[in-house]
Parts: C-alpha cells; structure tokens; sequence
C-alpha cells in the first residue's frame, strides 16, 4: 500500500513525535469548528431574537441523538481502516473505502427523514420553554437537511485520519467554517433571519465540506482513492463495518439520551438558565478539543500498531496517550476555571445568565481529567476491535448512571449543581470499567511480543 506525504505511518519510527504530529490538526480542526460555532451563537445572541440563544441551545442533545449514531458507525470504518493501513491490505481497504462512503450517503438521508419528522415531538417531548419552542422547531429541521452532507463528511474524514492525514480535514473546515460566518452574518444581520439563518448557514456550510472530502478521496493515490463508479457495498466490509461501529453508534447514542435526560432538567430552571447552560457548554468544548484529538489520535495510533501486529509499540502508545491527555486536561482545566467569567461573558452579557454558566463551566473544569481518562480509554479499546466493551460501559456510566441520578436524585434537591454533579460521577465509573478492560487485554498481548525489540519513544 502506498503512502503518501500527508499520511503518517505510526506502526514505525520515533512514536512520540508522530503522535504530537497527528494530534495538533485534529485540536486545531476541533478549535476552529467550536470557533466558527461561537461565532454563529455570538451573532444569535447580540442580534438575534432575546429566546434565540436558548431556543438553539436546547436542541444540541436532541440532534445529536440521530446525527452521533450514525457518526458513531463511522468510528467502524475508522477503526478498519487504521488495521488495514498498519497490515498494508490494499485489496481491504479499497472494499472498506467505497462501502463506507456509500453507507454514509444511505444512513444520512435515513436520519434526515427521521430527523425532520420527529422535531416538533422531540422538542415538545424535552420540556423546552414554550416560547422558544417554535424556534428550536425550525432550526431543527433546517439543520437536519444538512445531515446526509455532515454524515458524508464524517466518514470520509474517518478514513483520511486513519491513513494519518489529519491535515485535510483541518483545511476543509476552514474553508466551510468561513464561509459559515460570512453567510451566518448576512442571514441573521442583514436579513433578520433569526434562527433560521444560523441553521440555512450550516446547511450550506456542511455541504461544501462534504464536497471537499469527496474530491480529496478523488485524488488520492492508492488504496485509499476513491471512484464513485464503483460505489457499492460490499457485505464483507459492511459487517466489519457494523460490527465495530453499531456499539460506537450506540454509545454515541447513549451520551446524547443522558443528555437529554439532562437536558430536561436544566430547562426546569428557566430561559435564563438554558442559556447560561449553552454558553457554558461552549466553553467547555474548548477545552474538550484536547480530548476529542487525544481519543481519535489513540485510535489511529492502536489500529494502525494492532493491524501491523506490533503489539509492544501499541502498548506504549496506550501509556503515552492515555497519560499525556490526563495531563494536559488537568493543567488547562486550572485555567479554564480561572478565567470562566470572562470566557462565559463573551457569548451573553446578562449577569443572570453568566451567572449559570460559570456554574457549569467550574463545575466541569474541576474533573475535567476523568474525562480524558475516559474517552482515551475508549479510543484504545476501539482501535484494538473492542468497540462493545466502551459502549457497555458508557451503557451503564453515562446512559444508566446518568437517567437515574436525574429521575431519583435531582428531584429530592432539585439543584443546578447537583445536576450538574452527574457528569464527573459518570466520567469515572467508565474510565474505570475501560482501564480494567485495557489491562486485561494488554496483559493478553504482552505474551506475544516477547521477541520485539525495544521501540524508541
């Protein structure tokens, strides 16, 4: 299998350097993507109606639970094609390649239609405040006819980080993200859009992205090229495919549905609150983009070593990932609950609302480390073909820890912070059940590589 400049090859070589390589685009592709985001909620909320912001707000669980599953299937593809790429099994990873993208193409006009018809219920279903109700209504349905694009992109970039090539995506997002902003402006400025602007902005946005991952996959050399004449499934690879994505989908599933279930309670609280909550919630997201990079850098990392059978190199990328995310999260965590205010002030200026989300924002910073923890651990657990381990136990930490706290617990206090408690409580549950897995199964896969030589860090 051929490879190219912009893959990287972390099955050999000096291993720490190519981590930090792979990482940097992945955190700067997440910043950049909560960047043109927070651009889009400073718009809605300086020149949008007062209840956009909330109306907005209390819709990210509820579209995340039909987008995430679907975006979950595609960590399968992901996981595969880091194995192949480690194995150099072109033949697979030609199958893998046109399977996935068109099962993306399937799937997204599959949650398009359920998304669309299922937002009034889904909204009504959530005790969002009713006068915001029929904004969240439409920004839903509009967002949802963007899915298949966001779907497509998904997985196409799912295959492009597999390989290593984590620079592409980054370059595509700037170019939607821009063109994001610009359109966002002039719908919601210039027009008096409101909600519906953001939402025909993203739209737009999601398609151009999917556009350019397409003609990326177009032009590669090798395995990886995609020929959209010879879009089909192969069964073969459709299986692999589902039997590794389908738990990740799930457990996608199971975050967004503990959400909700959170979701639910915050709005009990108030507009003022659910804005607070989605000001916070943006905050937080900077901080995550260390996780989210660290998780899908362990992946490519552990595929590709578990596809080449190095298995002693894989074992140190576990330690090395697992601990450098931990570190990280934990020093700019302290950071993030120093200058909350300030962060949290730049999206609302209302006191009260401000006022809810540093709640948030230091509630979370505290713990912030455990949830590196966490999703590493997951990310290792996937990469090795292990995908139902992470999902059952994100079932019972999150979906099942979660849905209890706030059905038995919350209700007896009926506390923004004891709401919010939930989500640490959950973090270490599954980063404890995912460390017990991992040590199981690298004990397993020490004893076969007993004859490799010691791998330079």
């Amino acid at each position: 299998m051929s490879v190219n400049k912009r893959h990287i090859d972390m099955s050999s070589g000096p291993l720490t350097g190519k981590i930090i390589r792979y990482a940097i685009p992945l955190v700067l592709t997440y910043l950049l993507q909560l960047a043109f985001h927070a651009a889009d909620m400073v718009v809605i909320g300086r020149w949008g109606s007062p209840l956009s912001l909330a109306a907005i707000g209390a819709t990210v669980p509820l579209a995340g639970l039909l987008i995430n599953v679907m975006t979950g299937i595609s960590t399968g593809a992901n996981v595969l094609a880091a194995q192949y790429f480690g194995a150099r099994n072109s033949r697979a990873m030609t199958r893998l390649v046109h399977t996935a993208i068109a099962l993306s193409i399937a799937g997204g006009l599959l949650v398009a239609v359920l998304g669309i018809s299922l937002s009034k219920f889904m909204v009504q279903a959530t005790d969002v405040p009713l006068e915001s109700q029929s904004r969240s209504i439409t920004y839903m349905v509009i967002c949802f006819l963007g899915v298949p694009c966001q779907i497509l992109y998904n997985f196409g970039c799912a295959i492009l980080r597999a390989v290593g090539d984590t620079r592409s995506p980054l370059s595509f997002l700037i170019y939607a993200g821009v063109l994001n902003v610009v359109l966002n402006m002039f719908f919601v400025i210039v027009c008096g859009m409101d909600v519906a602007g953001v939402a025909g902005a993203t739209v737009i946005s999601q398609f151009l992205s999917a556009y350019l991952v397409i003609k990326r996959l177009q032009n590669n050399r090798g395995a990886t090229r995609l020929i959209l004449t010879r879009l089909r499934i192969d069964w073969e690879s459709l299986r692999n495919i589902l039997k590794l994505g389908v738990p990740a989908g799930l457990q996608s599933g199971c975050f967004s549905i503990s959400n909700i279930a959170i979701q639910g309670g915050i709005n009990t609280f108030g507009v003022a609150a659910v804005a607070g909550m989605t000001a916070g919630y943006n905050v937080e997201m900077l901080l995550y983009a260390l996780v989210f990079a660290m998780h899908h850098t362990t992946i490519a990392v552990v595929g590709q070593n578990y596809g080449a059978q190095k298995y002693q190199r894989l074992i140190h990328a576990i330690y090395v990932c697992i601990g450098g995310a931990a570190v990280i999260t934990l020093v700019s965590g302290m950071l993030f609950y120093y200058f909350s205010p300030q962060l949290i002030g730049i999206f609302n200026t209302d006191p009260e609302v401000i006022k809810f989300g540093v709640m948030r924002a230091r509630e979370m910073f505290t713990l912030y480390f455990l949830l590196a923890f966490m999703d590493t651990s997951s990310g290792a657990l996937r990469g090795l073909g292990s995908s139902l381990l992470p999902a059952l136990s994100t079932l019972l930490g999150t979906c099942g820890l979660r849905i209890l706290w706030v059905k038995y617990v919350f209700p007896h206090y009926h506390s923004m912070e004891g709401l919010l408690l939930t989500y640490p409580l959950s973090w270490l549950l599954v980063a404890v059940v995912n460390i017990v897995f991992l040590c199981y199964i690298c004990k397993h896969l020490s004893f076969h590589s007993q004859n490799q030589v010691k791998i330079t860090l």
